[in-house]
């Protein structure tokens, strides 16, 4: 997966999750299959972010 297609991966998690958390202001909360679905996307854009650092020092490294 090229650098681009992390960062917009990481950007459509993101979205993701502000709509969920903007949801749980308006309406008192997150149910249960939600709050499962942003403990699942946060663990996933960990993991994006995480392999983005990783993509971004080998560059750094490859470029010596």
């Amino acid at each position: 997966m090229a650098a681009h297609e992390i960062t917009d991966r990481i950007a459509e998690l993101i979205d993701e999750e502000h709509r969920l958390r903007a949801g749980a202001l308006h309406h008192g909360g997150l149910t249960r299959e939600e709050r499962l679905r942003l403990k699942d996307l946060e663990r996933r854009l960990d993991a994006a972010v995480e392999l983005l650092h990783r993509r971004q020092a080998l560059a750094v490294f490859d470029d010596e």
